[in-house]
């Protein structure tokens, strides 16, 4: 099942990526010949947050997000564990806080309306809970299949883990 669900993801977000650009090409073109699309750059920043999140997603579930690994390089594998299992605590309840005031910030902006498209601005607020709720499936996911200590560790070509 998750399959099906990571799959249809990494086709949205291509789809979404691929949405943006038309979007900004269309406006670019349109206002070369005169004939300006209004609501181009903003239908464009709906669908860049969107393909930001579920491509932020696809980083987290795939453990290639960005990680500064100096100070675990540095410590003995006992503290390394600490370090790594801290990590993920904090990365847990940091989304989980960041999704609650998404959500809340989602839901206050349902009203407003993008200028030119006539979409509620909820729509572009909305990509940051779904995100951090995305997210916090993945990690939860590496979790379960991978340990504590490896859920934020890249896979390698194997399938075994860096650590």
């Amino acid at each position: 099942m998750f399959k099906i669900l990571d799959r249809t993801e990494e086709i949205v977000a291509v789809a979404l990526l691929a949405g943006t650009v038309i979007a900004v090409l269309m406006g670019a073109i349109g206002r070369s010949i005169g004939y300006p699309v209004p609501a181009g750059p903003e239908i464009a920043q709906l669908l860049l947050i969107w393909t930001c999140m579920l491509g932020a997603d696809l980083m987290i579930r795939s453990g290639e997000h960005i990680r500064i690994s100096a100070l675990s390089d540095a410590l003995p594998p006992s503290g390394r564990r600490v370090l790594h299992s801290l990590c993920v605590i904090c990365m847990l309840g940091f989304l989980a806080y960041c999704g609650w005031l998404g959500w809340k910030l989602a839901m206050s902006n349902w009203a407003r309306e993008m200028g030119a498209s006539g979409l509620s601005y909820g729509w572009v607020t909305l990509a940051f809970p779904v995100g951090c709720a995305l997210m916090i499936l993945s990690l939860l996911r590496r979790i379960v299949g991978h340990g504590l200590l490896y859920a934020i560790e890249p896979e390698t070509r194997d399938g075994e883990q860096l650590l």
